[in-house]
């Protein structure tokens, strides 16, 4: 786990170096949004929030969030976006990490004794608007997400003496869905 905190931590620490190297002015922004995540199994909601630097039309930052779809999880990810256009309004974003699984049961389709979840990539990407308001920006952005959940579960099988042997049976879910998020840029 350490070596995972020290990936998230090296972009943000790189862009940092980049920025007072500039001798330019980066400002701090918290980019708070909420969402609908659609695909195969319904929709859910997702909530999310990133903090970073922006310095001239790119922003870097770090974003942790819930994502209830399909099973509960908490993706930590690196977020990147680059705006461009006239008053850089419009926006592409892309986020990479890892999804944290949540407190999750199996089916009821699958029989088990016991079970472990564990997470997986957690991906997000697309385009987006911000509006201007007074000190801060909506912004809107539709984009493509995947998130994998991965499942352990256990069964012990039937025996005269024990202890009776367990059989372990892996899954792994990946779950591509399209996002749809509005949130507040301070």
């Amino acid at each position: 786990m350490r070596n995972k905190s020290l990936i998230f931590l090296l972009p943000v620490l790189l862009m940092s170096f980049y920025v007072k190297a500039q001798n330019k002015k980066a400002k701090f922004h918290s980019i708070n949004s909420i969402g609908f995540v659609i695909g195969e199994s319904g929709t859910d909601m997702m909530v999310q929030s990133v903090n970073g630097f922006a310095y001239k039309n790119v922003y870097s930052g770090i974003g942790f969030a819930k994502d209830d779809y399909n099973y509960n999880s908490y993706p930590l990810f690196f977020d990147q976006r680059i705006y461009f256009g006239k008053r850089n309004n419009a926006f592409v974003y892309g986020d990479l990490g890892y999804n944290i699984s949540g407190k999750n049961k199996p089916g009821k389709e699958i029989y088990y004794n016991s079970y472990h979840f564990s997470g997986g990539v957690y991906t997000d990407f697309g385009i987006g608007y911000k509006i201007k308001l007074r000190k801060s920006y909506l912004t809107l952005s539709p984009g493509f997400s995947y998130k994998e959940i991965n499942n352990k579960v256990g069964v012990v099988n039937p025996c005269l003496v024990g202890p009776c042997p367990v059989d372990y049976s892996s899954y792994k879910y990946g779950n591509g869905r399209v996002v749809l998020k509005a949130g507040v840029d301070f």
